[in-house]
């Protein structure tokens, strides 16, 4: 007997339900904004470091940002919400994606910025096409491989969070500020009280109500400022184009493409998660249409003069961390997040939260991002020296990129930019090693997620 939508999500436990779950409006609205400031340096920090590297102005980054948060709201949009064959259905926001910092920097001064957008035209064309393909490796992540890349992840975003509060240069003289320091410290500490005081809605806005305390301590004590949130226009959307007609330029493609794959690593890591985290299994049709988002927004860069996108990973920390897998507040993420962009007084008060604030906000998710990688090694069995392998090889060489950045920095330019990304190494490195170890395995061992 074949069950309808309704039976089989029963049958899955109810993952479904709680994953398509509506709630009250302002509860979704709160919850949403929680995941818009988690996400949203992330978010804005790719179009001002490429728009600095490539020598625009002031206003030129303005109007990046304001571009990047409009497509970043149309792929969360696609990817929870969903439409037709593109979107996971899932709570996944969508965002600039940093490996495509150094390529678009490449070209961009090589061949100008007409080039960079004919490159991703080309490149999201491609990454759409192959989406449904790709997905069917999906049989290459059991528990042991998928545990590692989540926890990979986890691991991998944690410094990003330590440089917000610190500082992104060791060297400088207020590297680690003790003012800093202390107010990353007080909002983490006021993340843990308001978990632990507060229940129902108030626990699950934990997170965002110490970004809101910790914020206004910041702006009374003089770290940060909202001086300049009035300045400028009040909406700012450039149009098609608006560096040139498009050019396309053959190695650029391939150097983007190359991006590309890392990317479609990444993601299906992400996809994964999300599905771990919410406890709804994910398969490859799932997978292709996720995909499909990442390629269309990208695509639609080459028009728009976006960025290359990705499915982020931090906001599945918070997701862990809240315990709510409804999808719906994050699709109050993608409207928030075109709000931002087409007023920008709206995303300037968010870009005005103090570093520390939002770096304490990241180290948490990010740590709840760690910890769902480690429940799914759990189930690993590690008496078996060949997962303890795995597991060990992938992360450890994973990890070189988040703790010594100019490791592969006498390799081959395409070498290096697969290799920078540690999330996609470790990946390559955990299917590969599962294959060497597991491949003669009967198939009835290859569908126990506990033993790898």
């Amino acid at each position: 007997m074949t069950l309808d939508k309704p039976h089989r999500a029963a049958a899955e436990g109810g993952a479904s339900s709680a994953v398509d779950q509506r709630m009250p409006f302002w509860h979704m609205v709160l919850l949403g904004l929680q995941h818009t400031l988690v996400m949203y340096a992330g978010a804005v920090v790719v179009p001002i470091v490429v728009g600095a590297a490539l020598g625009l102005d002031e206003a030129q980054i303005a109007d990046l940002v304001s571009i990047d948060l409009i497509l970043a709201g149309v792929g969360t949009l696609l990817q929870a919400g969903g439409f037709w064959r593109f979107g996971i259905r899932m709570p996944l926001v969508v965002g600039a994606a940093s490996s495509g910092i150094v390529p678009m920097i490449a070209v961009g001064q090589s061949h100008g910025l007409p080039t960079v957008y004919g490159s991703l035209l080309v490149a999201g064309a491609v990454w759409i096409l192959v989406a449904p393909y790709f997905s069917m490796l999906l049989r290459l992540f059991p528990a042991v491989v998928t545990g590692t890349v989540i926890t990979l992840i986890g691991l991998t975003l944690i410094p990003v969070g330590i440089r917000l509060v610190a500082g992104s240069d060791s060297g400088a003289t207020d590297y680690g500020r003790l003012g800093h320091l202390a107010l990353a410290a007080a909002t983490m500490a006021l993340m843990v009280i308001f978990r632990r005081i507060f229940g129902g809605l108030l626990g699950q806005l934990s997170i965002l109500l110490a970004l809101v305390v910790g914020a206004v301590v910041g702006w009374s004590t003089g770290i940060g400022s909202l001086a300049h949130v009035g300045d400028g226009s009040i909406v700012g959307i450039i149009g098609p184009m608006h560096f040139g007609a498009l050019r396309f330029d053959i190695p650029s493609i391939l150097l983007f493409l190359v991006i590309v794959f890392v990317l479609m690593v990444e993601g299906s890591g992400q996809g994964l998660a999300v599905g771990q985290v919410v406890g709804k299994p994910v398969g490859p049709g799932d997978i292709a249409r996720l995909l499909r988002v990442d390629g269309l927004m990208t695509l639609c860069s080459g028009f728009c003069n976006g960025f290359v996108y990705t499915t982020f990973g931090q906001n599945i920390g918070l997701i862990a961390l809240t315990g709510v897998r409804s999808r719906y507040p994050v699709v109050v993420v993608g409207v928030l997040l075109l709000v931002c962009g087409v007023l920008q007084p709206v995303g300037r008060v968010a870009a005005a939260i103090p570093a520390p604030v939002i770096g304490a906000a990241a180290i948490m998710t990010f740590g709840a991002l760690t910890v769902s990688g480690i429940q799914i090694l759990s189930r690993v069995d590690f008496e078996r020296p060949a997962n303890l392998t795995i597991v060990m090889v992938s992360l450890g060489v994973g990890l070189v990129p988040a703790f010594a950045p100019h490791f592969y920095r006498q390799l081959p330019d395409f070498a290096e930019m697969f290799l920078d990304s540690g999330v996609a190494t470790g990946t390559v490195l955990a299917i590969g090693l599962n294959a060497v170890f597991h491949a003669r395995r009967r198939a009835p061992d290859d569908a126990q997620p506990d033993t790898g």
